[in-house]
């Protein structure tokens, strides 16, 4: 039985680029708390600081302009461009440079100022921020971990050698666990349905069609279960979302609704980890890939989200990309796992055990194609402790179930 309903709370288009999350990650890891407002507007403000650009504009930077800058707020710019006749340099926002980029999967998703509002909410529906407080999660701590330095100041001054919108593989790792972990109640019926179309592709339109039944279906599971009453007003949100996109389905395209919204964040973001392909990359339109058949045959297997979570998330994300990957020894699980504690400790020396084990992990997987998975980890962390209580200590939370970890010495006694 799930342990928790997983959907993500907000479902906002308008969030669509991977990359956002990680300026977004430093943000508001600078300061203890923050609110709403000042988060979402300096994360617009970061975004949109204006670059200088000179001539001769290179071909992705003159695509991006002709396909994507058709406003005419974009006139002036737009001729300098595209005609540049003159040889003046321009004036673009830094995240337009980056959007430009040929070897992105998908140059939509720009951030507009008025809905600053809007942007933090994925930060929040996958763990990275606490709500109401708007301050940092120790899973922050873990994205920010395997992103260079070289990437959060590319949004101060351009830099298309460090752009922040390209995603590693740690990044998609650490970034695919909280999308399953936050929303796999949706995902693997979307994902089996959008496999099962006889089409060689499809729109966001046709995708969105899939969720009124895939939210209906999660109401059933869960609404006669004891439940808090807050996953139960979640619940009647899903109906009426789903009761929404039903309406939809009747409407002429706008490029907006709830429809487009709930499939959006379903699409876009999974685009940047290789579970899509784009045809037109300006446009709404996707093709499945093998890489997102092998990892969803993988997690059916699995049988419930908790297991695959626990102890076969990893090996599906190296047999998905065909890595040819092998168990990680004792030792090397060790090594590692002090060192992911060591860079999430907080100030009393404690992190999240899951978040240790996910940074541990993903290094590992990516850095050395070792295979380590979270349960094992904790497994690991147990023995190492009866074996030298003063290698590391434990809290548990108020189910008796261990949650934190500190690591008193670099590394434990050997065994005998």
């Amino acid at each position: 039985m799930p342990s928790r309903i997983r959907v993500l709370d907000s479902a906002n288009r308008t969030m669509q680029r991977l990359g956002y999350l990680k300026p977004l990650c430093a943000l508001v890891n600078a300061t203890e708390t923050s609110n709403l407002e000042t988060l979402g507007k300096r994360l617009i403000e970061r975004v949109i600081k204006r670059v200088r650009i000179s001539p001769p504009f290179d071909a992705q930077t003159r695509a991006y302009v002709k396909n994507r800058l058709t406003d005419r707020l974009y006139h002036d710019l737009r001729k300098a461009v595209l005609e540049s006749a003159n040889g003046q340099a321009v004036h673009m926002e830094i995240q337009d440079v980056y959007l430009a980029d040929a070897n992105l999967p998908s140059r939509t998703g720009k951030l507009v100022e008025a809905n600053w509002r809007r942007y933090p909410y994925l930060g929040t529906s996958l763990e990275l921020i606490k709500k109401g407080t708007y301050s940092a999660l120790t899973r922050s701590l873990v994205l920010l971990a395997v992103t260079p330095e070289a990437e959060l100041r590319a949004f101060q001054d351009a830099d298309r050698s460090h752009n922040p919108f390209r995603i590693s593989d740690a990044q998609a790792a650490i970034l695919l666990y909280c999308l399953v972990d936050n929303d796999a109640d949706v995902l693997q019926p979307f994902f089996a349905g959008l496999l099962s179309q006889t089409s060689a592709s499809f729109d966001e339109r046709e995708a969105g069609n899939l969720l009124p039944d895939i939210f209906r279906q999660i109401d059933k599971q869960f609404r006669n279960r004891a439940i808090t009453a807050e996953e139960r007003s979640r619940l009647a949100l899903l109906v009426k979302a789903a009761a929404s996109i039903d309406k939809w389905k009747t409407k002429s395209y706008t490029g907006g609704g709830a429809r487009q919204e709930a499939a959006t964040v379903r699409l876009e973001p999974f685009c940047d980890l290789g579970f899509f392909t784009k045809p037109d990359r300006d446009r709404f339109e996707y093709r499945t890939t093998d890489r997102l058949r092998n990892w969803l045959a993988r997690w059916q297997q699995a049988g419930g989200i908790d297991d695959f979570l626990r102890d076969r998330f990893f090996a599906a994300l190296a047999a998905s990309h065909g890595w040819p990957a092998r168990l990680v020894d004792d030792e090397q699980a060790t090594t590692a796992l002090t060192a992911a504690g060591e860079d999430l400790k907080s100030s009393l020396g404690y992190s999240p055990i899951v978040d240790v084990a996910l940074l541990a992990a993903t290094r590992l997987l990516t850095e050395q194609r070792l295979v380590l998975e979270i349960g094992r980890a904790t497994e690991l962390l147990k023995a190492l402790q009866k074996r030298d209580p003063a290698f590391v200590r434990f809290t548990v939370d108020r189910m008796g179930t261990m949650a934190y970890v500190k690591f008193l010495k670099p590394a434990p006694e050997a065994a005998k």
